[in-house]
C-alpha cells in the first residue's frame, strides 16, 4: 500500500519535514525563508484494516529511546530535551533530568541515547550519549559525550554524571548518539560523520576519525575502554565505519548487526553483517548501491563495492515523499507475522517495513503500515505493544491485533 501525496504535501515533506533526516544538511543550504514546523501531531493516521495506533504516553519533546528497567517492572523513555521518565503502567516519573548538560538549539541536538548498565543490578549505573551545551544565539558546534550516572533510590544523581568520552563535532548534524548493550560490560555506540552535505572533512574514510563510525567499547566501575587495543590511539574504539548517521541499530539471535543509515538526497539504507566483523560501508565514496560523486545524481546505476567495502542489504529511494529512514529493531516479539526481521520506517511519510529474505538470498523491504505521522523510532513497551516514536513528542503503541 502506497498513497501517493499531492504536490504540496510531498513538498513539505521534503525541505521542511527533515529534522533528524539530515536531508537538509547545511543551515546555509535551506531554502530562503526556511522554517521548522510547528510540532502539532495530527494523530496516527493509518488507515491499515489491520492495524491502529493509540496514544501510549505524550509530553514529550521527542522520544529518543526506550528500555525495560533490569530490575523493575518500569520502562524508561528518553527524551531530546534531556529527561528520562519512567512508566509504570499507571503512573509516569521523572527519573533523570541532564537538561543542564545538553544543547537543544538544533533539532538534532540534546539527550541522543541511554542505556543501562549491563550489570546494573551489581553497579546501578546507566549510560548517556549527548549533545553538549551551547550557545544557541552563535549557533554554537559543541561536541558528542559519552557519560554515566549512579542511580539512587530510583532515580538518576544529578551530581554524579561523569564524562567518559568527548568526540568533537565539526557543524551542528548528524550526531548519531544510540546506544546498544552488548552484555557483559560491552557497548555499541553510534556516531555520525560530523554533519554538512556530501560528508565534506572527509571523516567517513578517515580510518583516524571516530566521525562516521560505530564504537565499540567495555565500561565496568566507571572505567570504559576500547576493545581492539591496535594501536594505542582513539581509532581503536572503531568497530564499524563508513556511515552517515547511524541513527539507530539492533542485533538478531543471531548476533548480526542491522543499521538504519540516514542517507543523504537519494537513497536510505539498511545494512546488515555479524555484529563483530569490523566493515566498512563506504560513505562518503558510496551511497546505497552506487558510487558517490553528484549529490543530485540519484539516476547512477548500482555498481560493485570495493573489495574492502560492505553494501546495503537494502536501499530504498527518496519518491512518494519518502525522505529518511527511521530504524530499528529486530522484532522476536511483537505480532507474530511480523517476527523475523528488522523493522524500520520511514520519517516523513510514517511507513513503516519490515526486511524479508527472498529464496534467492536477497532481502527486500515488506510494507506493513502506513501511519503517516512523523515517526523518529520505535521501541517496546510494558506489556510488550510496539510503540513508535514521533518528533512532535507523542509515543504511540501500534495495535496489531488483527495481524
Amino acid at each position: 500500500m502506497v498513497r501517493l501525496r499531492t504536490l504540496s504535501v510531498l513538498l513539505i515533506t521534503v525541505f521542511v519535514l527533515a529534522p533528524l533526516s539530515g536531508c537538509l544538511d547545511n543551515e546555509e543550504e535551506k531554502p530562503p525563508g526556511f522554517q521548522w514546523p510547528e510540532r502539532v501531531e495530527n494523530g496516527c493516521l493509518g488507515e491499515d484494516v489491520n492495524a491502529s495506533c493509540e496514544m501510549y504516553l505524550d509530553g514529550f519533546t521527542t522520544p529518543t529511546n526506550s528500555l525495560h528497567h533490569p530490575t523493575q517492572n518500569e520502562v524508561w523513555i528518553s527524551d531530546l530535551d534531556g529527561r528520562i521518565v519512567a512508566w509504570d503502567g499507571s503512573e509516569q516519573r521523572l527519573v533523570a533530568n541532564i537538561s543542564n548538560l545538553i544543547s537543544n538549539c538544533h533539532t538534532e541536538a540534546g539527550l541522543l541515547g541511554f542505556s543501562f548498565a549491563t550489570d546494573f543490578a551489581n553497579a546501578s549505573q546507566v549510560l548517556f550519549t549527548y549533545i553538549g551545551k551551547a550557545n544557541c544565539e552563535t549557533k554554537e558546534v559543541t561536541n558528542l559525550y559519552l557519560a554515566s550516572g549512579d542511580v539512587v533510590n530510583g532515580t538518576v544523581a544529578e551530581n554524579s554524571v561523569r564524562v567518559l568520552r568527548e568526540i568533537e563535532q565539526p557543524y551542528r548534524n548528524h550526531n548519531g548518539g544510540h546506544l546498544l548493550a552488548l552484555g557483559d560490560h560491552t557497548y555499541l555506540w553510534g556516531v555520525g560523520d560530523g554533519g554538512g552535505s556530501n560528508d565534506p572533512q572527509g571523516h567517513g574514510q578517515n580510518e583516524t576519525s571516530p566521525l562516521g563510525t560505530i564504537q565499540h567499547f567495555h565500561y565496568h566501575n566507571g572505567t570504559i575502554a576500547p576493545l581492539h587495543n591496535t594501536t594505542g590511539t582513539d581509532q581503536d574504539y572503531t568497530l564499524h565505519r563508513g556511515l552517515r548517521n547511524p541513527w539507530k541499530f539492533d542485533v538478531d539471535a543471531q548476533n548480526r548487526l542491522w543499521i538504519a543509515d540516514v542517507g543523504q538526497q537519494c537513497f536510505e539504507e539498511v545494512s546488515m553483517v555479524p555484529v563483530l566483523q569490523a566493515s566498512n560501508f563506504g560513505w562518503s565514496e558510496r551511497e546505497g548501491n552506487r558510487e558517490f560523486t553528484d549529490p543530485s545524481d540519484c539516476t547512477k546505476p548500482a555498481s560493485e563495492p570495493p573489495a574492502e567495502m560492505t553494501d546495503p542489504v537494502l536501499i530504498y529511494e527518496h519518491e512518494y515523499g519518502r525522505c529518511s529512514i527511521t530504524g530499528g529493531l529486530f522484532l522476536d516479539w511483537g505480532p507474530e507475522a511480523w517476527q523475523g526481521g528488522f523493522l524500520y520506517g520511514d520519517f516523513c511519510t510514517g511507513e513503516i517495513w519490515r526486511t524479508t529474505e527472498g529464496a534467492d538470498g536477497a532481502y527486500k523491504g515488506e510494507l506493513l503500515v502506513d501511519t503517516e505521522t512523523m515517526l523518529v523510532g520505535f521501541g517496546e513497551g510494558l506489556d510488550g505493544e510496539l510503540l513508535l516514536f514521533t518528533w512532535t513528542g507523542t509515543v504511540y503503541s501500534l495495535d496489531t491485533s488483527g495481524v
